[in-house]
This record gives structure tokens, C-alpha cells and sequence, in this order.
């Protein structure tokens, strides 16, 4: 294919890419992106409605050597971010399953005018074309004589003398390049040094605070979650730091803390060189850690020539105390994949919750630990009761806004859902939590191609963690991209402290929708043998190779179902005659729990196409959704329902 990359500039809706200058602009606001990053952008919307493969892709940004698509992806994630690509209305980079990407947006193409064109401006001449029509006839005569073309070629050539002089002295009198990449940076816990008690989760609390700040830098991509804890605790280097996590840079530092003093040592280091290009130590009291953050954060951007936002709604600074445990506790929920860890800490954050009565963070911490049912089913009152507790200290409290999203989720109050969420990702884009919560919402309504740009903008976050591995893996498979998927869910085992039926299910279905049945079997049976499961799993393996073995199977499941006092079992979806009407019952509960929107998998047509989906639909509220705020590309309205593919 004859790719094109227009030198000028591409102006679509509210956005601007000025390609000669490697330029975004969205809203009036400059949006920092890293060269290749950039490159695809400028390749995607210099053949808008055309359908680029991979390869074509990688062949002309990174000439294809030594490169996985996993390169690719992560950039195309990038660039729906920075597009703003999460909400249906602006939908401008789309995956064509198996092949490739197409950039779809009515644009105009401006070519960069020549010193010379630029003076013949003066006669009325427009460089402007919009893409895909005729240019229009001459409206001027921009004929000139021989005598005015000698006298603009003499104009010419002063110009460029001048030019070249001009350049020359800058060059002569910079001594430090602009930077033109957006730079990613992890914040690493901090090492703890000198303590006569573990204080290392209070530490890496601290770290990960501190990433929550520096989320207000504009054009400054974080990772966070799980990824910067595995990185300090297997002592990654600049080198690995980089190969592994896509950084630029990297701020490490120490802890030291004596009586009520407080030492915190920094670095800014650049990845993978190494090279240091920034150091400060903060002496403090352990009442004035709290406020110390931001004086960290303006520092760190000032280090990369990076503008930091405005400054959030004061909030009261909290007794230090509280603010040592709260610290504490988050990292636990963040990073633990201890279940008894995870219980006390439940316990500590009740506590808490109640001695701190005016600290938002607290609070918001309680309400999404108790919407997204950790600490049981039916506390949607308490995480509504805790939500609004902290959205009154802070307006602008993160996990508040999840919790009134997870809970709207459960009334089927899908506008709630969406402008909770929407608020969340405004306030820290850098999230993981939020994208990965926000992916499965779209996922469920329907929204591969959404769902998938949150589940990818999650991944690039947190690239090692286990959770936005598993929902990228899983969701490539709903969305019939069997072998991308199984290149996230092979990476599953060596992302959990032990061994889980969930990855091992993960892993069957996708082996299942290859056709790689051995690989299926083996997977079934490496799961608990509890409840039936695995009996459950090796049965219908068995009978999806041999239909006459489908007796055995459904015994098998039934056995499961009632061990499990469930009403069915998502295994059916399987069965040759599915109960539709019985399997989609068990995808109305109203939590965010992985897993629902296994309806959508192109497998699973029998049910969709069944009259019971109908039923289905309007229970849930989908098509007053759709009908509000756009349909998925799989259905289209029928009557007062939908017809889906």
C-alpha cells in the first residue's frame, strides 16, 4: 500500500497535528507525545478511511526490526487517550480485527507554504484542501512576471540569509536541547533506612501519593499500580527500567526518619542511561510530610520543563498519624496479594474511617473497597453514605467518584455510571484502577473498541500487574482476537502470588476459541478440584472435541451448579442448545466484576439471536443507554429492540 505522511498540518474537529513541527493540539491545549507515538498519528490521519495493517504500520514508524506488536498497541492506546477516544462521540482511530487500524474523521490537510508561496499569500492563494475532494478552481490570478518572480527570488534569498544567521547564533547559544518526547516517569518506593520498625508500606504509600500528584504535570505519563513495587523489589536498573516499563526517566530516593523528623532523599534519574539530572533532600517533621508533596512535584516538573496544573480545593492537612495509616492501608489494597493482609487492612480502614472523620481520602478508600463488594455484598448504602462523606471535604476525591459509579452500576443507572467515571479519569488519567473499572463498564454495554483503548491505556500504566494484564488478555479474546490475547494471558501465572482458577479459566477459553484443545485440557486441569470445577472443565472439553460426550458434560455443570447453589452456570454458553433465557441471568448482577461481557463474544451468537436477549436487554437498560449516547458497532436498532450480530 502507498502510504502518505503530509508534511503541513491536519485540522479535524477540535484538534490540530502540525506534522512539520511534531505538534498536537486538542482544545486549544498542546499535547505532548513521544516521536513514534506522533509518527502514527501523523501516518493514521494522512490516509483517513484507509485501513493500515500492523505491518504497515510498523514497516514505515519503526522500519519493523526488532519490534512486537505490543509496540504498536501501547502507542495506539497513547494516542486514543490523548484524542480523547474513550467516549463514543469522538471515535477516531478504530481497530480492524485481524488487520489492522483506520483513521476515520473528516480532515483538512494544510501544506506548509514556501517562504515564496508565503509572500504570493498576499495575492489571495489558499493552501488549504479538504481531504478526498477537488480543489476548488482559482479564485485569483496568482500569475506573476519575470520581473516580480526576480524581485521575490531576491526577497527569497535575503530571507534565507537571514534565517540561516538566525539559526547558527541559536544553535551557538543552546546548550541544552528541547525536549520533544513525552517523557514517562515511575516513582519508586522509597528505601527505608535506619528504621527500628518496618516502615517500608508507609514508604512506598508515600511514593505512590506522590505519583498521584505528579499527575497534575501536563504532558507527564506515570506508571504506577503494582509495576513500580515489582520494579524496586527486583531492583530493576535504568536499563530494565526502560525495556520493561517504557520509561524515560525515574525518581528514586530514601526514607529516614528520626524521632519526628523526617529525612526524604530524592533523584531524578533519566532510563536508561542512568544520568542523574536532579537531586534534593527534604528535611521535615512527620506533621509536614503531607504538605511536602507538592513542593516535590513543581520540582520534578520544573526538572523536565513540564507545566503543572493548577492546585486541587485545599484540603485540610490531616492528623500525621492518619495520614501515616491511610498511606499504609491503600498500598495494601494497591499492591497485596495477601488475603489475610487484605482482610486486617479492611478492618484498619473501618477504623480509621471512623477516628478521621474529616479526611476525604479515607473515606473515598472505604467507599469503593465497599461498592466494589470486597467487604461483602449489599453495602451499596454504606459506600454511598462514605462516597458523599468525602466528595463533601473534597469535591474532587478519585475513589469517591468510582464508588458512585460502581454503585449507579448496580440500579443499571448507566448515565450515572458514565459521568462518575468520566469525572474519575479526568482527575487522575493516569490511573489504573479507574481505566481498568471504566474498560469493563463499556465492556459490559458493549463497547469493544472503547473498552479496549481503557483496557490498553491501563496496561501502558501498570505493565506489570496482574489485573490489567488479565482484562486486556480476556477482552482481546471477547473480541475475537484469540493469539494478541494469548500473548497477555501466557503472562498471567508469573503475575499472581499463587496459583488461581480465574487465570486458568482465562487461559481454557482462550485455548478453546484457538482450537488448541490439548492446551485446553491441560488447562482445565490445573484447576481446584472444589465444587466440582475442575470435573466441570475437563467434562465439556471432552465434549466440545466429541458432541457425544455432551451427556457427560451437562452432568458434570449441573453438579458444579448445585455444589454452588448458583442457577447456571456460564459454561452452557458452550452447550450445542444454550438456555439462553438461564445464562443470561447470571450477567444482571450490577457489580464491575471481570467477565461480563462475555455475552458479546462472537462464539456466543446463539444466545444473543435468541428471543430471551431481547428481555435481556431492556432489564438492563442498554438500549435506553445506546439510544442516548451512541450504538455499539454490533447492533443496530429493531423495532423497540436491537438486532445483534
Amino acid at each position: 500500500m502507498a502510504l502518505t505522511n503530509e508534511p503541513g498540518t491536519i485540522v479535524f474537529d477540535d484538534i490540530e497535528i502540525d506534522v512539520a513541527g511534531h505538534r498536537l493540539v486538542v482544545g486549544g491545549k498542546d499535547v505532548a507525545l513521544e516521536p513514534k507515538t506522533f509518527a502514527v498519528l501523523a501516518l493514521l490521519a494522512s490516509n483517513p478511511g484507509k485501513t493500515l495493517t500492523h505491518d504497515d504500520i510498523l514497516d514505515a514508524v519503526w522500519g519493523h526490526r526488532h519490534v512486537t506488536p505490543s509496540v504498536l498497541h501501547r502507542a495506539i492506546a497513547l494516542l486514543r487517550q490523548a484524542l480523547g477516544n474513550h467516549t463514543p462521540s469522538r471515535q477516531y482511530i478504530h481497530t480492524v480485527h485481524g488487520v489492522g487500524y483506520r483513521f476515520d474523521a473528516q480532515v483538512l490537510l494544510r501544506s506548509p507554504p514556501s517562504l515564496l508561496d508565503s509572500v504570493l499569500a498576499a495575492a489571495g492563494g489558499s493552501a488549504s484542501v479538504k481531504v478526498g475532494s477537488t480543489p476548488p478552481a482559482a479564485e485569483a490570478d496568482l500569475s506573476v512576471t519575470p520581473r516580480t518572480r526576480q524581485v521575490f527570488t531576491s526577497i527569497l534569498l535575503a530571507v534565507c540569509v537571514l534565517v540561516a544567521l538566525a539559526v547558527a547564533l541559536a544553535l551557538r547559544m543552546t546548550r541544552t536541547p528541547t525536549p520533544t518526547a513525552s517523557p514517562t516517569l515511575v516513582v519508586l518506593p522509597l528505601q527505608v533506612i535506619g528504621a527500628g520498625k518496618d516502615e517500608s508500606a508507609f514508604a512506598a504509600g508515600l511514593s505512590e501519593e506522590l505519583t498521584t500528584q505528579l499527575a497534575s504535570v501536563h504532558g507527564l505519563r506515570l506508571i504506577s499500580g503494582i509495576s513500580p513495587t515489582i520494579a524496586r523489589k527486583d531492583d530493576f536498573d535504568p536499563a530494565q527500567l526502560a525495556a520493561q516499563l517504557r520509561t524515560t526517566h525515574a525518581l528514586e530516593g530514601s526514607l529516614r526518619e528520626d524521632g519526628n523528623r523526617l529525612r526524604i532523599s530524592l533523584r531524578l534519574i533519566e532510563t536508561p542511561s542512568g544520568r542523574t539530572i536532579w537531586a534534593q533532600d527534604y528535611d521535615r517533621t512527620g506533621g509536614d510530610v503531607f504538605g511536602v508533596q507538592r513542593d516535590i512535584a513543581q520540582a520534578v516538573a520544573g526538572a523536565l520543563a513540564l507545566p503543572i496544573g493548577l492546585a486541587r480545593a485545599k484540603v485540610p492537612a490531616p492528623d500525621p498519624q492518619v495520614f501515616r495509616e491511610y498511606l499504609e492501608l491503600r498500598h495494601v489494597f494497591l499492591a497485596s496479594n495477601d488475603d489475610a493482609a487484605y482482610a486486617q487492612a479492611e478492618r484498619e480502614l473501618d477504623a480509621l474511617a471512623a477516628r478521621a472523620p474529616g479526611y476525604a481520602p479515607v473515606h473515598g478508600l472505604l467507599a469503593l473497597n465497599l461498592a466494589s463488594d470486597f467487604e461483602g455484598e449489599g453495602k451499596e448504602d454504606a459506600a454511598l453514605r462514605e462516597a458523599h462523606k468525602a466528595l463533601a471535604i473534597d469535591p474532587d476525591d478519585l475513589y469517591a467518584h468510582v464508588a458512585l459509579g460502581q454503585v449507579a452500576a448496580q440500579g443499571k443507572d448507566w448515565a450515572t455510571v458514565k459521568q462518575e467515571f468520566d469525572a474519575a479519569l479526568a482527575l487522575d488519567p493516569s490511573d489504573p484502577i479507574v481505566h481498568n473499572i471504566d474498560g469493563m463498564f463499556l465492556s459490559r454495554l458493549g463497547y469493544g473498541e472503547q473498552a479496549l483503548a481503557q483496557f490498553e491505556t491501563g496496561y501502558a500504566a501498570d505493565p506489570l500487574g496482574y489485573w490489567v494484564t488479565y482484562n486486556l488478555g480476556a477482552h482481546l479474546d471477547v473480541l475475537g482476537r484469540h493469539d494478541e490475547a494469548k500473548t497477555y494471558l501466557d503472562l498471567l501465572p508469573g503475575r499472581e502470588a499463587r496459583p488461581s482458577a480465574r487465570t486458568a479459566v482465562a487461559r481454557w477459553r482462550n485455548a478453546v476459541w484457538r482450537k488448541d484443545f490439548a492446551a485446553a485440557r491441560s488447562f482445565a486441569a490445573q484447576m481446584p478440584e472444589s465444587d466440582g470445577l475442575r470435573k466441570a472443565y475437563v467434562a465439556v472439553t471432552a465434549a466440545l472435541v466429541d458432541p457425544a460426550a455432551w451427556p457427560q458434560a451437562d452432568a458434570a455443570i449441573g453438579a458444579r451448579e448445585t455444589a454452588t447453589g448458583a442457577r447456571s452456570s456460564r459454561l452452557r454458553l458452550y452447550e450445542p442448545t444454550p438456555n439462553a433465557a438461564e445464562i443470561l441471568a447470571t450477567f444482571e448482577p450490577g457489580d464491575q466484576q471481570p467477565g461480563g461481557s462475555l455475552i458479546w463474544a462472537p462464539g456466543f451468537g446463539a444466545t444473543r439471536h435468541d428471543p430471551a436477549f431481547q428481555d435481556f436487554l431492556k432489564r438492563m437498560k442498554f438500549i435506553q443507554f445506546w439510544n442516548a449516547n451512541g450504538w455499539p458497532p454490533q447492533c443496530k436498532p429493531a423495532g423497540d429492540g436491537a438486532r445483534c450480530d
